[in-house]
C-alpha cells in the first residue's frame, strides 16, 4: 500500500508572517491540532534555535525546527510551512520553508528524515516545492521525491 507522508492538512501556504517565532508556531499547528505534539514542544522548538542558533536551516531556504521527543512529541510526522515572503532565522536570511518535524523514537525520526531529505536534497527539488501554487501541486511533487529516492 502506498504511503503518504504528507497531506493538505499538514501543509499551510502563507504570503508572510512577521518572524521566524510565528513561521515555527505555524507550521507546528497542524501538528499540535492532530495530538501529534504538545504545546511545549512547539516552545522547546522555539527554545532550540534561540541557544542553538541556525543550525535548523539545513539547506539554502529550508528550515527545520525540531525538539526532543521527551520535550512533547506524542506521535510522529511532519508539517511544512512554505512561504511567498522569505523569513530570516537569525543570520540565516531568505527561509521560504518551514518543515516541523515529530517523532516519539530514534528509528522514526532517521525514517522521516529520510523522507524529509528527498525533498530538499537538491536545490533543484527546493525550486520546484517553491514554485508550486496549490497544495495538491505540492503533495505530488513531494511524493514524486520520495517515490524516486526509495528507488534508489
Amino acid at each position: 500500500m502506498e504511503q503518504h507522508y504528507l497531506c493538505e492538512n499538514h501543509l499551510a501556504f502563507k504570503s508572510k508572517v512577521a518572524n521566524w517565532e510565528e513561521a515555527v508556531k505555524l507550521a507546528a499547528e497542524p501538528l499540535l491540532r492532530e495530538r501529534i505534539i504538545e504545546e511545549k514542544y512547539i516552545q522547546a522548538m522555539i527554545k532550540n534555535v534561540r541557544e542553538m542558533g541556525t543550525y535548523m536551516v539545513l539547506v539554502p531556504r529550508v528550515a527545520m525546527p525540531h525538539a526532543r521527543p521527551e520535550a512533547g512529541a506524542l506521535g510522529t510526522g511532519f508539517s511544512i510551512l512554505k512561504l511567498v515572503e522569505p523569513i530570516s532565522f537569525g543570520d540565516v536570511k531568505d527561509v521560504y520553508l518551514i518543515i516541523c518535524l515529530a517523532t516519539d523514537n530514534n528509528e522514526a525520526h532517521l525514517a522521516m528524515l529520510q523522507k524529509i531529505s528527498a525533498l530538499i536534497d537538491e536545490e533543484e527539488k527546493v525550486d520546484a516545492l517553491l514554485e508550486t501554487s496549490t497544495k495538491t501541486a505540492f503533495i505530488k511533487l513531494a511524493e514524486k521525491f520520495i517515490k524516486e529516492e526509495e528507488e534508489l
